[in-house]
């Protein structure tokens, strides 16, 4: 009954936040897609079980004026909880018909974001960002690019500054394919009420099982994730790192 109240919470923050309510995103012809499941165990996490599964879905995908990208955790730390965020992003190049392109940029795009959770309990996180998002992609990575935002929780007074690199980049060694993903968050004292600058980080190594066993490429990879958390939650010397086991299953 818990779980299902928490699956409700976070769709109704989904269908609620001013990212999806916005009238431009009215349902579009996707230019394209990209959706995987991961399966995630592993430990050395702090402020919960030590060790600990996680399943994770992540969903992305292209339309007339831009993207979005979503992903959900849902993992046990003392019952279950549910973290998720979603990303808009509106491509200045799409919108005014024009190249927007300069040095290593090939786009500009205002983007929103909602970051939310279903705990704690007695007052679920919530955090808004809005700022713009720099296509920084080439010929050697599936996806590059860097984000600049305002950052507001809902919990604290301030406005704070999430930098915000992601990537992707694939690499063969031996025959056999791997992608290098992940992303890190860097957030500066203003952000959390303790005070304090903090930096997350979540690379992925993982290699392409189906291609290697002579199935199809770009579907099914193993590998592992590390997270690197420096003064995670804001708490100074509260320093998480964790390796984690995966499995990824790409649609």
């Amino acid at each position: 009954m818990k779980s299902n109240k928490i699956l409700l919470f976070i769709i109704g923050s989904f269908l609620s936040s001013p990212v999806l309510s916005s009238p431009v995103l009215a349902w579009q012809v996707f230019d394209w897609s990209s959706t995987n499941v991961q399966g995630l165990y592993g430990g050395d996490f702090i402020f919960s079980d030590t060790k600990r599964g996680t399943a994770t879905i992540e969903h992305a995908h292209g339309w007339k004026y831009g993207d979005n990208f979503f992903f959900i955790d849902m993992y046990n730390s003392d019952g279950l909880e549910v973290y998720a965020e979603i990303y808009s992003s509106f491509s200045l190049s799409k919108m005014t018909q024009e190249e927007i392109a300069f040095g290593p940029i090939t786009d500009v795009s205002l983007m929103l974001g909602l970051n939310i959770s279903s705990g704690p309990e007695s007052n679920p996180f919530r955090a808004y960002l809005w700022g713009l998002k720099f296509d920084l992609n080439n010929q050697y990575f599936d996806y590059l690019n860097l984000s600049i935002t305002a950052y507001k929780d809902d919990a604290v007074k301030t406005y704070g500054v999430q930098i915000t690199p992601v990537w992707s980049f694939p690499f063969t060694v031996l025959e056999t394919k791997f992608k290098f993903r992940g992303f890190l968050d860097l957030k500066n004292a203003s952000t959390n009420s303790a005070g304090n600058i903090t930096m997350l980080a979540q690379p992925q190594l993982l290699m392409d099982i189906g291609d290697l066993l002579k199935w199809e490429s770009d579907i099914l990879y193993i590998g592992m994730e590390y997270s690197y958390w420096v003064n995670k939650y804001g708490i100074e010397g509260e320093d998480e790192s964790a390796m984690q086991g995966m499995l990824s299953v790409f649609f």
